[in-house]
Order: structure tokens, then sequence, then C-alpha cells
């Protein structure tokens, strides 16, 4: 199967709740042809899984391959907030926000903007400790 036609199969084996098999497709497309969308793809399914240290690895190899990748950066900002790393999740959503067509901008800033919220309550809490 040409590289295209296995990613876009990896892609609708995600959207149906496939992520294992996703993954795997993924793999197969990475080995022939390595670029930042399928490496955010590939953390994405990986995030689905609750597989954090691959999704992190994914994550930061699509943007060193395509910086401009905001989509990834979104994605990897929110896989940092669900684990309570606020600051690092601040510094993606605010990296992407530039990158984002303008409609997109607002959600962005808004979880940026929790993540500072908790950040807040969780200095707050500890020094109350």
């Amino acid at each position: 199967m040409a590289a295209k036609a296995q990613h876009e199969y990896a892609v609708y084996l995600f959207q149906q709740g496939y992520y294992a098999d996703a993954v795997t497709q993924l793999d197969e497309v990475l080995r022939a042809d390595e670029t930042g969308e399928r490496w955010s793809d590939w953390a994405t399914a990986q995030f689905a899984m609750s597989h954090f240290p691959e999704a992190e690895r994914g994550f930061r190899r699509a943007l060193e391959l395509n910086p401009e990748l905001a989509d990834a950066a979104v994605s990897f900002g929110a896989m940092l907030a669900s684990l309570s790393r606020w600051k690092e999740a601040i510094a993606m959503f605010e990296g992407a926000l530039p990158k984002l067509q303008p409609e997109s901008r607002a959600p962005v800033s808004a979880l940026a903007e929790q993540c500072r919220t908790q950040l807040e309550m969780a200095a707050q809490t500890s020094a109350g400790d």
C-alpha cells in the first residue's frame, strides 16, 4: 500500500476508535516516509491509548520535523495539561496561537488561560501546606 493511502487508512482507523491498529499502520508509514504530520497522528493515537511517554516522543519529533505544525502543538499541549504539566502546556498553546487560523485562536487561548488558573491554584495549595 502506498504511504499516502496507508496514512489515510490509519487516520480512518483512528477515527473509528481502533487506536492500536492506527499506530501499527502509522509505524509502517513512518518507516517509509517520516513527516511531522505522520508523527503527530502517531502521537495522537498513543495519547488516545494513554501511552503518554510514547505520545510525548511522537509530538516532539513531529514538531522537530515541522515546527509550524500548530495542530501537533495544540494536541501536545492538551496532553501536557491532562498530566498537570501546566507550564509546559501553556508554552505549547501560546507557541501555537500565531500559527492558527483566527477562528481557532480563541479556544486555544482559553485552554492556556485554564492552565494558568490551574497553575495558580497549585501554587496556592503548595503555599498553604
